[in-house]
């Protein structure tokens, strides 16, 4: 007798909770990687938000980007615009920067593939801009300068991958798509097909079905093509693509060489793309069942997704700077939340193998081996318009000192204070979608500490150094989340700066960045005794940052 219902037994249990709960849709709960990319989270709203240092100028960067206090620089109009009244001349500046990026996440050798990377480059422009002076006086007002800038504030280039090898048949991503399509009371038309409805949230359900991963009758969904006693590896890779640049008007005014003052608008451009990319190999370390028992055996699975976030924010920064002594300089400034406007788009394909272990039933089309393949793709979703995301990210406040010694040793020192329980969904496309609560819940403001130096070790020559540290604005790190949340960064810097003239100068930089990520997971689902997981795992990501800035004053 043919085996039909390999999980019969699970799968009419979850049925029958349903039933008797009267549930209505998305009764379990489901997260990780691979699941919910057809929205706009609140893990995504604080990876999107978090606070990068590998932007400004070379020289900014070589000291660690602590120029709150010491201004004078591009950084300043995306930091404190007061610095922006500091320059004594009028400058234009240029520099790209190449970002070298590698994941270590535990499994990862075990994931031999060419197409799918722990590592990551990118060639991009760092910052751009330029200042100029359009009034000087004699009175209070010294200097008001005016300037515009673009930094590219956020990098989101990286990718990592892993394997979880050997895990039993009942934590396979074909189980989860049976028992949300239980609980959930998805149905088949008269022909047997499933539509893609105008809901994404069940579109993996859907590629799981029309892929031979799940199956259907009277009775409910159940799985005849992957026996209980398999043993699956799985395969896990993401990778992200994008980064946020602002575009900074900004103004900065001069008293006295004394008091500094300074505005930016910013207006920032989202580019944001997560490719996430999950397969299954179905294994029988006993021998495989014979065709009488399961006549179609899958031999493997892929499932990938991507996910696209686009649009533009807005913000305001303003700032001061006193300096009491030539020698001493004090900072602050404050950046209003970022308000933004995004929009989303997502698709996903999945495609397997199955064989025909017996007299092919179903009369399905084989190949020589006896094989058959599925590969299907959803309609692209997009949210835009009236139906676009709108957050905001943290606001932000920031103080500084910077110090001079004997005219040739510059130290300084910034600390900022992000509060990302300020973080708020402020309008989406899914009706009642509140994050409030939970953003409450898992999240306090961070604190960053930078440190810098500058020595001149020649009149055309000088030695830069730094130091960053980011602390997390999780409340818990010990816990597992959907998707992997940056916890800390720290960074080590150097550089060194060449002045060709009085009018052309060239800086060099290095960065060396260090992020680690709270523990994640592929896939999981929750919820009316189902119990449905892959094992945990977390990724450190390394970045090498090489910088160069050409400058001209005038």
């Amino acid at each position: 007798m043919v085996m039909k219902k390999i999980y019969s037994l699970i799968a009419s249990a979850a049925l029958s909770l349903w039933l008797m709960s009267g549930a209505m849709a998305q009764q379990i709960n489901v997260g990780g990687v691979t699941m919910n990319n057809d929205i706009v989270g609140w893990g995504d709203l604080y990876n999107l938000s978090f606070t990068a240092h590998n932007y400004g100028t070379a020289r900014s960067m070589a000291m660690g980007n602590a120029f709150t206090a010491l201004g004078a620089d591009m950084v300043s109009a995306s930091l404190n615009p007061a610095g922006i009244g500091m320059y004594v001349n009028s400058d234009f500046s240029v520099t790209p920067v190449i970002n070298f990026a590698r994941a270590k996440t535990p499994g990862a050798d075990s994931f031999d593939s060419s197409e799918f990377q722990n590592k990551k480059s990118r060639l991009a422009m760092s910052s751009i801009g330029g200042v100029g002076t359009v009034y000087r006086g004699s009175g209070a007002l010294t200097n008001f300068n005016l300037g515009f800038a673009y930094n590219r504030i956020a990098d989101f280039n990286q990718s990592y991958k892993f394997a979880q090898l050997g895990n039993e048949a009942v934590n396979s991503l074909a189980n989860l798509f049976c028992e949300q399509s239980n609980a959930d009371g998805l149905t088949t038309g008269a022909d047997g097909k499933m539509n893609w409805g105008n809901d994404p949230y069940y579109w993996g359900a859907i590629l799981a079905y029309k892929n031979g991963l799940t199956n259907k009758d009277d009775q409910g969904w159940f799985i005849d093509r992957i026996g209980i006693d398999s043993a699956v590896d799985q395969f896990t890779a993401v990778e992200t693509i994008g980064g946020i640049g602002e575009y900074a008007f900004t103004m900065g005014f001069n008293f006295v060489d004394k008091f500094y003052l300074g505005a930016t608008l910013g207006i920032q451009s989202v580019e944001y793309q997560r490719n996430v990319y999950y397969g299954e190999n179905y294994n029988y370390p006993d021998g495989y069942p014979s065709g009488d028992e399961m006549p179609y055996q899958l031999e493997y699975m892929n499932y990938l997704q991507a996910t696209r976030l686009s649009g533009t924010g807005v913000n305001f920064k303003v700032g001061f700077t006193w300096r009491p002594v030539a020698w001493l300089r004090i900072g602050a400034a404050y950046h209003t939340r970022t308000a933004y406007n995004l929009s989303l788009s997502y698709y996903g394909d999945m495609w397997s193998s199955t064989f025909s272990a017996g007299n092919n039933p179903d009369g399905y089309d084989l190949d020589s081996r006896g094989y058959t393949s599925d590969y299907v793709q959803t309609p692209e979703w997009e949210d835009a318009g009236s139906y676009s995301w709108r957050v905001s990210s943290p606001s932000r406040l920031m103080a500084g000192v910077a110090l001079t010694i004997a005219q040739r040793l510059i130290l300084s020192a910034d600390y900022e204070a992000a509060f990302y329980d300020d973080m708020w969904l402020r309008r989406s496309p899914i009706k009642n979608l509140d994050y409030t609560a939970t953003i409450h819940e898992m999240f306090r403001h961070s604190n960053t500490l930078r440190l810098g130096a500058e020595f001149r070790a020649l009149p055309c020559l000088d030695l830069r150094a730094g130091y960053i540290y980011s602390g997390d604005a999780i409340k818990d790190e010990s816990q597992l989340y959907t998707h992997p949340l940056i916890a800390s960064q720290r960074y080590i810097t150097a550089g060194i700066g060449i002045r060709f003239s009085e009018t052309t100068y060239l800086d060099l930089a290095y960065q060396y960045n260090n992020t680690c990520h709270t523990a994640y997971q592929s896939f999981y689902a929750t919820g009316y005794g189902i119990s449905i997981e892959s094992a945990p795992v977390s990724t450190e990501i390394v970045k090498h940052v090489a910088v160069l800035t050409l400058g001209l004053r005038f």
